[in-house]
């Protein structure tokens, strides 16, 4: 039995409009847009000077997870706090601070965005070993917080000859006369929402012995394996800890997903580290590879045999079915985007990033599907641990009136729906 498309198309609406989505490619949890001050929060190790770690702790937060007041007469005001502090392995804290912003914004409209974000960056210096970040957001204005609990662990990195912190894909930078980096805008989740322009990547270097040079590989590769970039840089430096920036032009890149490998060697020492980095379909996909996967991707909207018939027409043919498929169903064509198409691909791109497993892509996964037919569950409850049974998790959707159960087969993460509810999926 297929799944209806016109109540596909009905719950898919109905939760755009909820949120009030727009051109939102970021991830955003189920907790976003309740009425608690959400933040996504993000931690990447970098090398300090003092040859301690160098802890870069981004929070991102939207507009309209934060709480606004009519000022005096420069528009509307939020008020929030957001309290970060570290604690090591005997529970105490080592390190903690405080941040205190106000945002004003002239436009009412601002107060409800889910487009606008505000990007919290801030630095800690921690010694080698295992801490527990808290961190909690409260908004000042409802007097409403939420907060996280992260688990680190740090590693010595002097006792290698050479050694590459954690990578960071910046949106933008600006440097200073000597081309220092001084300030920037990182990406929430490797994920960019167009190909226009420039991208960066961020990291630090560690070598013991600065008496020789140091070669840098740069290699993005698709997921077939093919080599889209692969450029050498050799430098002498006269510093153990380096910081290296490398732009990279969008356009270069076709396809909808890489995997960055750097490579640095000194003599007879090397390290490589990886990291992945997407595209959304923002725009019409510009190759055969990459509109097969997209219209592969729509077969919960679309039927088979729709799918079918386009397999082995042209590039063009292709392209222009996606198009008018989308544009038929844009349910607001005075928007520059069509909320509904976005909706769907970024359920898409975090079924992928979460659920992708034993060679299986995410969206193709019992647990991708739900997702991208109903959206972000309203709550999940996870059973990890359970005598004499398998793990299992629990999704429930409160306002559609549905549950499912996914079991882990293996017990390796590969969670599958429970036969118990398959109905559940059509009803």
């Amino acid at each position: 039995m297929k799944f209806p498309k016109i109540l596909f198309f009905f719950i898919l609406f109905s939760v755009i409009a909820f949120t009030n989505l727009s051109a939102q490619y970021a991830e955003h949890s189920n907790q976003s847009g309740v009425g608690l001050p959400f933040f996504d929060i993000v931690l990447h190790n970098q090398f300090a000077e003092d040859i301690n770690n160098r802890l870069l702790v981004t929070t991102q937060i939207l507009n309209d997870d934060l709480t606004f007041i009519k000022s005096d007469s420069t528009g509307y005001d939020a008020d929030y706090e957001l309290l970060l502090a570290v604690y090591n392995k005997e529970n105490n804290v080592v390190l903690s601070r405080t941040i205190n912003k106000k945002l004003n914004v002239k436009d009412f409209k601002l107060t409800n965005s889910r487009d606008e974000k505000i990007l919290l960056k801030t630095f800690m210096t921690l010694k080698p070993g295992a801490y527990k970040l808290f961190a909690k957001l409260t908004d000042l204005i409802s007097g409403k917080s939420t907060q996280r609990k992260i688990d680190i662990k740090l590693p010595d990195f002097t006792k290698n000859s050479i050694d590459i912190s954690g990578i960071l894909f910046l949106q933008d930078v600006k440097l200073d006369s000597a081309s220092k980096l001084v300030d920037f805008i990182p990406t929430i989740g490797n994920n960019f929402t167009t190909r226009l322009g420039h991208f960066y990547i961020y990291f630090d270097l560690y070598v013991k012995d600065t008496s020789q040079s140091v070669s840098i590989n740069y290699t993005l590769e698709s997921k077939n394996k093919e080599k889209e970039l692969d450029t050498t840089i050799v430098k002498t430096i006269d510093s153990k800890i380096t910081s290296h920036l490398f732009k990279i032009k969008k356009t270069r890149l076709m396809k909808n997903s890489y995997n960055l490998v750097i490579e640095a060697k000194a003599g007879d020492y090397s390290k490589k580290k990886s990291q992945s980095i997407s595209f959304f379909w923002s725009d019409v996909p510009g190759t055969v590879e990459d509109i097969d996967l997209a219209l592969r991707q729509m077969v919960y909207i679309v039927n088979h045999d729709s799918l079918d018939k386009y397999e082995n027409e042209s590039l063009e043919i292709k392209q222009s079915f996606f198009k008018r498929f989308w544009k038929e169903r844009d349910p607001d064509v005075t928007t520059a985007v069509n909320e509904l198409k976005n909706e769907y691909f970024r359920r898409v791109n975090y079924a992928n990033r979460k659920y992708s497993a034993f060679s299986q892509d995410g969206w193709k996964t019992d647990r991708g599907r739900i997702l991208i037919k109903f959206g972000f569950p309203d709550d999940i409850e996870r059973h990890p641990f359970e005598l004499g049974g398998k793990p299992y998790i629990v999704w429930r959707y409160y306002s559609l009136r549905k549950t499912f159960l996914f079991e882990d087969h293996t017990g390796f993460g590969d969670y599958r729906l429970h036969p118990a509810y398959l109905d559940v999926e059509f009803q």
